[in-house]
């Protein structure tokens, strides 16, 4: 009864400030860690933090930023975090961030990880089955909710996707002086949407491109701009490692193979598309994709 006396004489502007999902996940994230573990950077008129983690390894390759998709925090399972203590053995410093925090979604939410459809799997029929292969919870501990482009045609609008856009594009700015702080290569590991933003905004320079590409799973929950993410991927002047599973949503796998396609007709020397097969990608596996980035990076000769 007190906390919501105490609520009540907050003023709106420090109550929003005090329920931003971005300025509370840097909060936890500044409680968890050392002060050399972490930057908070400011992109526009917002901060966002970074967790920096150094290679384990004497000769260093260069720094990777990762960076999550929506409403995935720093550190959680479906988020790139486990993925960045097998890039630091290998050499990579890494930088892991989140996307920023817009009115990006309408009604319909979207998410980078939906159970397949039990047409093309037949076995998640079972119940035993249907346990194990219900979609991860997200970290407000609610089911993620399947994204069927059949269901509905876009679940964001245009103002969204462009307020996103720009936010994303502010944060990327904000932290490629921290990346340039490390001699060797410059990578980028991206998913879900943060994925396609990326793609797009490389492809048309409106970001100074990586040495290289890594975008798992990417999509809009939009049919045309989704439609539109393999005119990007084909001109994407970075090399790309285009990573996909069986688990993703359909907005995911319905533009698998255009991508591919894209830069199969752009004559794209250093693309390649890969499936993680097996589990979904936020269970324990990140030491398999570890190693397919490990083996296409070594495949250009890094």
């Amino acid at each position: 009864m007190k906390l919501f006396f105490a609520l009540l004489l907050l003023s709106p502007a420090i109550l929003a400030q005090q329920l931003d999902p971005q300025a509370m996940r840097s909060e936890d994230i500044q409680q968890a860690l050392a002060p050399h573990q972490y930057q908070t950077l400011l992109a526009g008129e917002k901060d966002f933090t970074v967790v920096i983690q150094d290679s384990t390894t004497v000769n260093t390759r260069g720094v990777a930023i990762l960076v999550n998709d929506f409403s995935l925090g720093h550190m959680g399972s479906q988020s790139l975090a486990p993925l960045t203590g097998f890039l630091n053995d290998t050499g990579w410093v890494t930088v892991l961030m989140s996307a920023p925090d817009t009115e990006l979604f309408g009604a319909q939410p979207a998410s980078p990880v939906a159970s397949p459809s039990t047409e093309s799997n037949p076995e998640s029929q079972t119940d035993t089955d249907a346990e194990q292969t219900a979609p991860p919870a997200t970290e407000q501990g609610q089911q993620s909710t399947p994204v069927k482009p059949n269901q509905y045609q876009s679940a964001i609008s245009q103002g969204s996707f462009d307020n996103q856009e720009l936010a994303l594009r502010q944060q990327m700015t904000a932290v490629v002086p921290v990346a340039q702080q490390y001699p060797g290569f410059f990578l980028v590991i991206s998913q879900g949407t943060s994925a396609a933003w990326l793609t797009k905004l490389y492809a048309e320079d409106k970001l100074g491109p990586p040495d290289a590409l890594i975008s798992i799973a990417p999509f809009w929950p939009d049919s045309q701009w989704n439609h539109q993410l393999s005119q990007y991927v084909g001109k994407l002047p970075s090399p790309l490692l285009d990573i996909y599973n069986q688990w993703d949503n359909e907005w995911t796998r319905q533009s698998r193979k255009q991508r591919m396609v894209a830069a199969q007709k752009a004559l794209k020397l250093h693309y390649r598309q890969r499936e993680i097969v097996g589990q979904p990608l936020s269970t324990n596996q990140s030491a398999y994709l570890a190693k397919e980035i490990q083996g296409w990076l070594t495949q250009m000769g890094w």
